[in-house]
């Protein structure tokens, strides 16, 4: 048997280089003014028909002819007899040229055929122009234009109800013989169809289309099949799963037979089966099967084409973040770590999760991506390092990082918590480990069981609180005593003392 290896790793920087070299494959689509909003304009509007179309009046009074109130005043009244009364929005009558407001005009007695005006008016006073606000055959928007909410009333006015926008539409084609759908338990062996329902929430938040397909079993000459559809119904395709070195990964091998596969192997961790090319002139990724390679991929690769064609995703944030614990790397990779992060007194701390690829709740504990260069061999403990936020960063200050060891009263108190705005965050470490990061004030609490472990804190003040968990166990949570009298850790301590929380 002839073992795949990944001969000729490229840099994530000279992956990203390759794919933000791929000219734009995009199409387009007609659609409802309303239902365009927040998509690009494929073709520039013009205007139907001029707004307004006629003369009308911009207010309520009596359209008059201009002329006849020369030299009016309030010491030389002008009686006129020859008005027509309009409201706004009114057409103005044949040979009238402007409007005197209601409040500038009195009738003389009761006779409702006369009206004093004490104020002259010119031609064109309190009128508007035909073709004022735009005229028949003017530039609305140009195509390119992100429509707006505010500007589907303007285009609906100027006599437009559906216009040709651009769209990227992106095929996702998972495969694997083990696949089975979300919402059946797996056997052993199987595995849950998940990373294509995370990929379609991701994509659809650069506003593109998305389409998933069935899985595919792994073979060769059904995959083909299946992407030659993919492709001939999308712009973009996205294969999941396939892309590592084993002797059921054929998705290297198909792209290469119907297009050219530009790379595959990045040094990157996690991720590293990475692959990309292009098939009839459009872009084909190969997404790692582990949840957190998949991801990676989609974050650090698929964004940059769809931004780089003019879609915008969500917003990329970092913060300066300082290390409870080092990150060690191999050096020779870019690799990017997730962690727990929140404030600490006056700065932000975090403290690391699993780095399995494999383990999806790594992503859901996290809330900040670390990323080593690529050439660097790792962070030393209080480094200061920026963070990609993967939630508001206002979250990170209702944040309490608990480290230490698990139980499942953790789980209970971040339920309750919760429901008060805070977000807890856990990272699993010995309560030894934890109350390490504690005396380095880089988390709130330590959940530990060993009361013997404060000994490692020396004459540092804490404060402890003990409660038991569903098993009957008994957990401490331990924090700074200064710490105690955090606003936030006050709020927490209420929730624990809760009648919800320690029923």
């Amino acid at each position: 048997m002839v073992m795949k290896r990944y001969l000729h790793q490229i840099t994530a920087d000279e992956a990203v280089t390759i794919i933000t070299s791929v000219p734009p494959h995009v199409s387009s689509r007609r659609m409802r003014v309303v239902d365009a909003v927040g998509h690009r304009l494929a073709e520039s509007l013009y205007a139907q028909y001029s707004v307004p179309e006629v003369p009308v009046s911009a207010m309520d009074g009596f359209a008059v002819r201009s002329a006849e109130t020369i030299g009016a005043g309030d010491q030389a009244p002008v009686l006129l007899r020859e008005f027509v009364r309009v409201n706004t929005g009114n057409v103005i009558p044949k040979g009238f040229d402007a409007v005197v407001r209601v409040e500038d005009a009195w009738f003389d007695g009761d006779d409702p055929d006369e009206i004093t005006v004490r104020k002259s008016v010119n031609p064109g006073t309190n009128v508007r122009a035909a073709g004022e606000d735009i005229k028949e055959g003017q530039l609305i928007l140009p195509a390119g234009t992100v429509i707006r909410p505010f500007d589907v009333g303007a285009v609906a006015s100027y006599g437009i109800t559906h216009v040709s926008v651009f769209r990227i539409s992106v095929g996702i084609l998972p495969t694997g013989t083990e696949l089975i759908l979300p919402g059946n338990r797996p056997l052993p062996g199987q595995v849950v169809e998940s990373n294509t329902p995370m990929a379609e929430a991701y994509l659809r938040e650069f506003g593109v289309d998305v389409v998933r397909y069935p899985p595919v079993v792994d073979n060769p000459v059904l995959i083909r099949g299946a992407l030659e559809r993919v492709l001939a119904e999308n712009d973009v395709a996205i294969v999941s799963a396939g892309s590592s070195a084993g002797t059921k990964d054929f998705t290297a091998s198909v792209i290469t037979e119907m297009g050219e596969l530009l790379f595959h192997g990045v040094a990157m961790k996690p991720a590293k089966p990475a692959m990309f090319g292009v098939i009839a002139g459009k872009p084909v990724f190969g997404l790692p099967g582990y949840p957190l390679s998949a991801q990676t991929v989609l974050r650090v690769f698929v964004r940059e084409l769809l931004e780089g064609w003019g879609w915008t995703g969500p917003v990329e944030e970092f913060v300066q973040v300082e290390l409870g614990d080092s990150i060690s790397s191999e050096g020779g990779i870019d690799e990017f770590s997730l962690h727990a992060a929140a404030r600490v007194n006056d700065r932000y701390v975090v403290i690391p999760q699993s780095r399995g690829a494999s383990v999806q709740m790594t992503g859901v504990r996290s809330n900040v991506v670390i990323r080593v260069p690529y050439g660097v061999e790792g962070f030393e403990a209080g480094d200061e390092v920026p963070a990609l936020l993967t939630v508001p960063r206002e979250e990170l200050d209702r944040t309490v990082l608990i480290a230490g060891v698990y139980d499942p009263v953790l789980d209970v108190l971040a339920e309750a918590a919760m429901k008060a705005g805070i977000r807890v965050r856990c990272g699993n470490f010995s309560g030894l480990s934890g109350l390490l990061l504690l005396l380095k004030n880089c988390c709130h609490a330590v959940c530990i069981r060993d009361e013997a472990d404060l000994a490692v804190l020396g004459d540092t003040g804490v404060f402890v609180r003990s409660f038991g968990g569903p098993d009957g166990s008994a957990v401490r949570l331990v924090c700074r005593t200064e710490m105690a009298e955090d606003p936030l850790m006050q709020k927490l301590f209420a929730v624990m003392d809760s009648a919800v929380f320690r029923s």
